[in-house]
C-alpha cells in the first residue's frame, strides 16, 4: 500500500509528449482515469497528509467517491496494471495519432498532447490547415481524436498557416463529437458542426 501512495504521490501532472508503444489500446474508462488522478491530487491535500498513513486511502475512497476502500483500491491498480498516469495518457496520445494518421491531414499534424494535470483531462491537436477548409478540417481532427479515445474529457484543436499564424482555436467536449457524421462534414461543418465548439479564434476567412 505504501509503494502504491507514494507512486500516485509522485505521479504530479504529466504532458505527454513522446509515444512509447504499448501492446494494447488502453481499456481505462474516464470515470476511472478520473477517479485515479482525483486520488492523486486528495493524497497530495495537507489535511490527507496528516492522517496516518493506513487510513488515507480509506477516507479518499468514502468522502470522495462514496467507494468501498476495496473498491477504490480496484481502481487504482486497474490504471496502474496500463502504466499508471503517465501509460494511459501516452496510450491516449497515441490512439489520437493513429487515428488522424488515417485521414489526408497526417502529414501535416504537428502536435498532440494530452495533459493530465487535472483530472479533467484535455487533448491537444494542432496542425497546419488550409484557410478555405479549416472548419471541415477542424470537424476531422475532433471526430478522429474523439473516437480513438475514451480519456480525455475536453478536446482543443488548433489549426495554424503555413508561418504558424493561427487560422482555428477551439475546444470540444469530447462526448459532442458523437454528434457528427463523417460523410456530411463537408455538408455541415461550417452549418451545424461549427455549433459544438467554442471558438477562441477564427481566422479562417
Amino acid at each position: 500500500m505504501k509503494a502504491k501512495l507514494l507512486a500516485l504521490i509522485l505521479g504530479g501532472a504529466i504532458f505527454v509528449s513522446v509515444s512509447p508503444s504499448y501492446a494494447a489500446a488502453s481499456s481505462i474508462s474516464r470515470d476511472d482515469f478520473k477517479i485515479y488522478l482525483e486520488t492523486r491530487d486528495a493524497l497530495q491535500d495537507e489535511r490527507v497528509q496528516a492522517m496516518p498513513e493506513a487510513r488515507r486511502l480509506r477516507e479518499i475512497a468514502r468522502r470522495n467517491f462514496k467507494l468501498s476502500e476495496p473498491a477504490l483500491q480496484a481502481i487504482l491498480d486497474k490504471v496502474e496494471a496500463e502504466g499508471g498516469e503517465q501509460g494511459v495518457a501516452a496510450e491516449a496520445k497515441k490512439a489520437i495519432e493513429d487515428a488522424l494518421a488515417g485521414t489526408a491531414l497526417k502529414d501535416r499534424i504537428l502536435e498532440v498532447r494530452v495533459d493530465t494535470g487535472s483530472p479533467h483531462v484535455v487533448a491537444y491537436i494542432k496542425w497546419t490547415g488550409a484557410p478555405d477548409r479549416v472548419l471541415e478540417e477542424a470537424v476531422l481532427v475532433a471526430l478522429k481524436a474523439g473516437s480513438a479515445t475514451a480519456v480525455p474529457s475536453t478536446l482543443q484543436v488548433w489549426s495554424v498557416d503555413p508561418n504558424g499564424e493561427d487560422l482555428w482555436l477551439a475546444r470540444i467536449g469530447a462526448d459532442r463529437t458523437r454528434n457528427i457524421r463523417e460523410d456530411r462534414i463537408e455538408d455541415w461543418a461550417e452549418t451545424r458542426y461549427v455549433r459544438l465548439f467554442e471558438v477562441d479564434r477564427n481566422r479562417s476567412r
